[in-house]
């Protein structure tokens, strides 16, 4: 899927959970792995590497310069910090007693934040893109006009502040994972397990490559449809579910104690990594679990995690996703 689709389906997540839409930004984050080519849809996109991404973004974020889009300024601002990093980098690397994890790291922070600095101003292009895309929609949606604006139950993205707690980055940047898995199966649980997470079911259900190449260009007309009809789908944000088919009484009485609330964005976090591992064929089990501990840990996670719901709603979300895209690019 294309940049402005990401930010699109991460918005409709983030509505659901109750969280504010300027986090959308974060979905455009897992892009800044396309140098070097190796890396492309690879590094970004496995869940141990997230929280540095998460973490790096926050930090710049919250600088005046980014606040403001003075790119110049803020590559100017970043250069000491890019040049400690980078020292330190190579300390690591020329110290025999370094641990491998150690290196790692280091390489990690550092290119993250070079990776950042470099394209935040096309990110931000990216996102800007996305919510006049949103926007227009919106209008056509409820007539035209400063009374329409008003109207649309589409709230702007880009004019709200960034926000800058980890739960939202994080189910922002996440998503962009868990619908990389229409397009280009991505390999989460790197190094536990090398198995791809990939929408099978959809896959062989569509024409596959009809489908991939509306994404070609982004004015394609057929992506424009396509979003029109994520956009316009009550489904996607609905936090009422339907359980009637669950056999646990206690999960059950869970379910409806919490129907119609916010969905819970750890929960949300820990049901999208769960789907991402039923998505991997024979994955080992402990990989998943490994994700959700650590990316639960990295959110200050102390208390159980119930996901029964969140996972119901993503489940739906797919549902409808392939229902869509079936009547339009079935076979």
């Amino acid at each position: 899927m294309n940049l402005q689709t990401h930010i699109l389906l991460a918005t409709k997540v983030l509505d659901a959970c109750g969280l504010p839409r300027g986090g959308a930004i974060y979905a455009v984050l897992p892009e800044l792995d396309l140098k070097p080519a190796h890396f492309h849809r690879m590094f970004a996109n496995i869940l141990i590497y997230q929280p540095t991404i998460i973490d790096s973004a926050l930090e710049i974020f919250a600088l005046p310069e980014a606040r403001a889009r003075d790119f110049a300024g803020l590559k100017k601002r970043l250069a000491p910090a890019i040049a400690d990093l980078r020292a330190e980098h190579e300390r690591q690397k020329s110290d025999p007693t370094s641990q491998k994890y150690d290196v790692n790291a280091a390489f990690n922070r550092l290119y993250c934040y070079e990776r950042i600095s470099e394209d935040l101003e096309k990110f931000f292009k990216e996102f800007d893109a996305a919510e006049e895309l949103i926007g227009r929609m919106g209008e056509r949606e409820n007539g035209r006009g400063d009374a329409a604006k008003s109207a649309s139950p589409i709230p702007p993205i880009t004019h709200s502040p960034i926000p800058l707690d980890k739960p939202t980055a994080a189910v922002a940047l996440l998503s962009h994972t868990y619908f990389l898995t229409y397009t280009y199966p991505p390999m989460p649980f790197l190094p536990f397990s090398s198995m791809a997470s990939q929408q099978i079911e959809f896959t062989n259900a569509i024409d596959y490559f009809e489908f991939k190449g509306i994404f070609v260009r982004d004015d394609h007309p057929e992506l424009r449809r396509f979003q029109r009809a994520l956009l316009d789908n009550p489904e996607l944000t609905s936090r009422h579910l339907d359980f009637s088919d669950e056999s646990d009484p206690v999960v059950k009485q869970r379910l409806a104690a919490a129907d119609g609330k916010p969905y819970d964005p750890q929960a949300i976090v820990k049901a999208m990594i769960e789907r991402l591992g039923a998505l991997a064929p024979g994955i080992d089990y402990d990989a998943v679990q490994k994700g959700v501990r650590n990316y639960l840990t990295y959110l200050g996670c102390v208390r159980m995690v119930h996901s029964d719901r969140e996972r119901r709603y993503l489940k739906r979300v797919e549902s409808e996703i392939l229902r869509t895209v079936r009547e339009n690019w079935g076979k």
